[in-house]
């Protein structure tokens, strides 16, 4: 598996966070309301942040030299792709949060509409730590190749768990 570039988690996030306001922007103008923000999302995605760093932690320790509980190879691989996906994920809850606090500027006048705002920013902070924390899973899940001592060649089978 590659490392997750940057640039592409840049691009989703802008994508997300275009098609969140224009979203709002053709919702509204039908006549709809609304949907509402809440602070129970924010909660749920900090409940991802723990979880992918509580799952990332024990191959990290064994990654950096504690042997002591055997972490099967499928296990690691799995963490790697979950931690991808947290940081996928990141990146597009923190456009679409990011486009619904855009919606939101023009109003702020309004307290409802500052509240909403102030959730709309607890969003796009907690999404912001799923972000990092899948990118820092990740990379606890690099194995350093394998040197062989008397050539110096390394070993087949390094890179990535």
């Amino acid at each position: 598996m590659k490392p997750t570039r940057p640039g592409l988690l840049l691009a989703l996030g802008f994508l997300a966070a275009v098609g969140a306001w224009s979203g709002l922007q053709v919702w509204v103008a039908g006549g709809h309301a609304e949907p509402d923000l809440m602070w129970r999302t924010t909660f749920t995605i900090g409940l991802l942040v723990l979880a992918v760093l509580g799952v990332g932690w024990p191959v990290k320790q064994w990654v950096d030299g504690d042997k002591s509980r055997r972490i099967d190879a499928l296990r690691a691989a799995r963490t790697a792709a979950l931690a991808k996906a947290a940081s996928v994920a990141g990146a597009l809850l923190v456009g679409v949060f990011l486009g619904w606090g855009v919606h939101y500027l023009p109003t702020l006048h309004i307290a409802a509409r500052r509240s909403e705002a102030w959730v709309a920013v607890g969003d796009v902070v907690v999404s912001a730590l799923l972000l990092v924390a899948g990118l820092v899973v990740e990379r606890w899940c690099r194995v350093p190749p394998e040197d062989d001592d008397e050539t110096g060649v390394r070993a087949s089978g390094g890179g990535r768990a």
